[in-house]
């Protein structure tokens, strides 16, 4: 069974964002009249969605960007880890929106309380990025024989 590889994972994220958000911004559109109040965690849900599609479109693009100009092969571990843990970050977001929901407790229902897990995806998978780029560079560079030298 072949491997999927780091930005594989990316793009299967992307489209479960895209089907995140969109059933989410259509439930929330059924449930606009005079009858029905707002749904906080439906609003909450759908931009968290948007946002950490937005996240993982910049992270593919990232990816094609750098391997495409530079020719680099990044390395598949930190790929890995970058995926798979902004991926869990994204789960930890929706659990955060449901258990506010279920519970209702007003300190998990406050705004700001899943803008911080999409601000750890950003910095976590940005700074993941840039580790990756490094480390990619210096061990190519310890991989290239100087001629003359042993």
């Amino acid at each position: 069974m072949p491997t999927l590889s780091p930005k594989t994972v990316l793009r299967i994220l992307i489209n479960v964002c895209l089907l995140g958000a969109g059933a989410s911004a259509i439930a929330q559109a059924n449930h606009v009249g005079s009858g029905h109040g707002r749904i906080e965690w439906l609003h909450d849900l759908t931009s968290l969605f948007f946002f950490a599609l937005v996240a993982f479109a910049l992270f593919f693009a990232e990816y094609q960007m750098v391997q495409g100009l530079t020719k680099l092969d990044l390395n598949l571990t930190l790929g890995y880890i970058q995926s798979l843990g902004c991926s869990f970050l994204l789960i930890l977001g929706i659990w955060q929106i449901g258990y506010a929901n279920l519970t209702g407790l007003p300190e998990t229902s406050q705004p700001g309380f899943q803008e911080n897990t999409l601000l750890m995806l950003y910095v976590f998978g940005h700074v993941v990025f840039v580790g990756n780029i490094i480390w990619s560079y210096v061990h190519e560079g310890n991989s290239r024989h100087i001629p003359g030298r042993r």
